[in-house]
């Protein structure tokens, strides 16, 4: 072998080795990426299998019934007549939903505080925008919730909605809080914590 063929050797050693490392680090690479993929890739903290994307609340109304009905009291769970006439309202919501917060807001939406209803149950926070640390379940009214002449509410008065299309009449206490030139928004919760807000109904 002559020296000439020894030094062309020499030099392509390094260079095979530099062709080696890069071949076996984009082999890594490709690796991680089809386990990502086929794990589904990082956790959002949706619940495996349930397509909260197609959660909505699509319609609001007062309902006939409102103010000529006594379904409900004022507590967390209290589904049964108290005395006192209840405001109703018929809404169209589409689930997954696991908890309904109806509130008064202006004629663009920003909620008023003037009135608040809600699932929520006990020391169960309110979504940060909607009041959080400040509105706890057992501070605000309760939402009695019927579809097709059925209670929906589990016993302490919350509410999950499945997937799909629902069908509802809400009975609220009456605390004499609305009145005509009032804006109302029913608001739902996914199970993943994010909100889905209906249209702005006057009262």
């Amino acid at each position: 072998m002559t020296k000439g063929m020894q030094t062309r050797r020499h030099r392509s050693a390094p260079l095979r080795l530099f062709f080696a490392l890069a071949v076996s680090a984009s082999a890594t690479l490709l690796g991680c990426a089809g386990d990502k993929a086929q794990s589904g890739g990082p956790s959002t903290g949706a619940k495996p299998g349930v397509a909260q994307g197609n959660a909505k609340v699509t319609s609001l109304q007062v309902s006939p019934e409102s103010l000529k009905v006594d379904k409900v009291g004022m507590r967390d769970g209290a589904l049964h007549p108290d005395g006192s006439l209840d405001l109703a309202f018929v809404a169209d919501v589409e689930g997954p939903v696991d908890a309904l917060f109806l509130v008064a807001t202006d004629e663009k939406g920003v909620t008023s505080g003037l009135f608040r209803a809600n699932t929520l149950v006990g020391a169960e926070e309110a979504p940060e925008e909607l009041g959080g640390t400040l509105e706890l379940g057992r501070m605000t009214s309760g939402i009695g919730v019927v579809e097709d002449g059925k209670w929906l509410n589990r016993e302490n008065g919350s509410v999950v909605l499945a997937p799909g299309r629902h069908h509802l009449t809400l009975y609220i206490a009456n605390t004499g809080a609305l009145h005509a030139g009032v804006f109302l928004r029913l608001i739902g919760r996914t199970p993943n914590g994010s909100l889905v807000k209906g249209p702005v109904t006057p009262y």
